[in-house]
């Protein structure tokens, strides 16, 4: 019998440890929201939910006393309609008849072929994902700091890198000087758009 882990393994080349991670992370899902009373549906596969018992009157079954049983909660599963149609023989398979003990030699037994395990169809593997770098002409190229003169509180002017704008006050209204620009409301100086 093929187990979860070896079965992914061989059909996607996951590394066993990143499947058992998974694995995990899925059961401990399942398991701290069926403790909260959630109900869980994994698609494909059905719908678990907690069946809630409270304390009840019982029986021993040996003795057939009356004990009165614990209240209890148990995980149910209830399987989608397509899980269950996936799971049906295939009407058109060879139905190879379980193995029977007998007195005929092994020599005159056919063997009964291993089971295929057909793989994991390759529009549902998850595509490697590489990131190629960035091309050089989508990069904005490496502009100096520019320097503005602006009014400080005690009405003289300061020269404030475009980085240190903000930390002064200077919003869109602010009028702003620099060589190039001459005075001009911040909000309109195209260098300054996004910042201010």
């Amino acid at each position: 019998m093929t187990t979860l882990i070896d079965y992914v393994k061989a059909s996607t080349g996951f590394t066993e440890s990143t499947i058992a991670a998974v694995t995990n992370s899925t059961i401990a899902f399942l398991s701290a929201n069926l403790r909260n009373g959630e109900e869980v549906r994994l698609e494909g596969l059905g719908t678990f939910k907690v069946i809630d018992k409270p304390e009840r009157p019982g029986r021993n079954p040996r003795t057939g006393e009356p004990i009165t049983l614990k209240p209890s909660r148990k995980p149910k599963l209830t399987f989608a309609k397509s899980f269950l149609t996936n799971i049906q023989p295939d009407p058109n398979a060879v139905v190879v008849p379980a193995q029977v003990e007998s007195t005929i030699p092994a020599a005159v037994i056919p063997p009964i072929p291993a089971e295929v395990i057909p793989p994991i169809p390759a529009d549902l593997l998850p595509s490697p994902t590489v990131i190629p770098p960035i091309p050089t002409d989508l990069l904005s190229p490496t502009i100096p700091e520019l320097l503005w003169q602006i009014k400080a509180p005690d009405d003289s002017f300061i020269q404030v890198a475009t980085s240190e704008l903000s930390g002064w006050g200077v919003i869109a209204t602010t009028p702003v000087y620099s060589p190039a620009t001459g005075w001009k409301l911040a909000g309109k100086v195209p260098e300054l758009a996004g910042i201010v």
